[in-house]
């Protein structure tokens, strides 16, 4: 209507009981509703398990796998091989036991800086299953460019190399988009740093945030800018693990 005054309505007093006998009376009336059985419920059921289990099928997760890779070479071609470095090429063998887990969650809204200081303490640490986790790709999955921009900003060794001339060293990281981990791990805040042990993944191509792919016995996580290796510190001394330890002994 243009802002123009459209109709006046009159809104009826109510007083305290007035409003008590309201819900009393709604009370009532719900406690007298049923909600009829859906009469698909059985045959919807079986359709669910039938595609949960194609889902979790070797032939449907090769075909994944195949499509994750074509999509790689295609739409991000060397930008992405330059950014994302693949777990096969990111340091050597750890000192984290495959059972075990370090994510460091971060997000866009961070300060570069301290995202960057996270990325450092990766790469100096060394181990390929210390992971970094960005909750989903910025501005949505309709727009790569800036989340490669920003993950090439993080990664990079110095701040003042030049990306447009691709004189950029890059840090050999681990770097990945997974918003199901974030929803596993109930990550409400960034920074966040989670210490998963037990884990144990039926296909390592698939995410680790998936509870259907990926079994977890005990989880720790901090939160609040402080450093990688205090943090650390601070679960190996909650946990008891000596795995961390052995990780905080950096390799000079």
């Amino acid at each position: 209507m243009e802002g123009e005054f459209w109709q006046e309505v009159r809104v009826e007093e109510m007083s305290v009981p007035d409003v008590a006998a309201s819900l009393e009376q709604a009370n009532r009336l719900a406690g007298g509703l049923t909600i009829p059985k859906n009469r698909y419920e059985n045959e919807m059921s079986a359709e669910a398990g039938t595609l949960d289990a194609y889902y979790h099928s070797d032939e449907f997760q090769e075909r994944i796998k195949s499509e994750t890779e074509r999509i790689k070479s295609q739409v991000f071609g060397e930008d992405f091989a330059r950014f994302y470095p693949d777990n096969a090429k990111v340091s050597c063998k750890g000192k984290l036991p495959d059972s075990e887990r370090v994510y460091v969650f971060i997000s866009t809204s961070m300060p570069l800086q301290t995202v960057r200081n996270y990325a450092a303490s990766v790469a100096r640490l060394g181990d390929p299953r210390i992971v970094m986790v960005l909750r989903g790709f910025v501005d949505g999955m309709t727009r790569i460019q800036p989340t490669i921009h920003f993950v090439a900003d993080a990664l990079k060794r110095s701040s003042t190399c030049s990306l447009v001339d691709n004189e950029c060293d890059m840090l050999p990281i681990n770097l990945v988009v997974d918003p199901l981990l974030y929803r596993r791990y109930a990550i409400n805040r960034v920074p966040a740093v989670v210490f998963a042990r037990g884990v144990k993944a039926e296909n390592p191509g698939l995410s680790e945030g998936d509870g259907k792919n990926t079994e977890v016995t005990g989880s720790y996580t901090i939160y609040g800018d402080a450093s990688l290796e205090y943090i650390l510190q601070a679960i190996g001394r909650e946990s008891g693990a000596t795995s961390l330890k052995e990780l905080l002994v950096i390799r000079e």
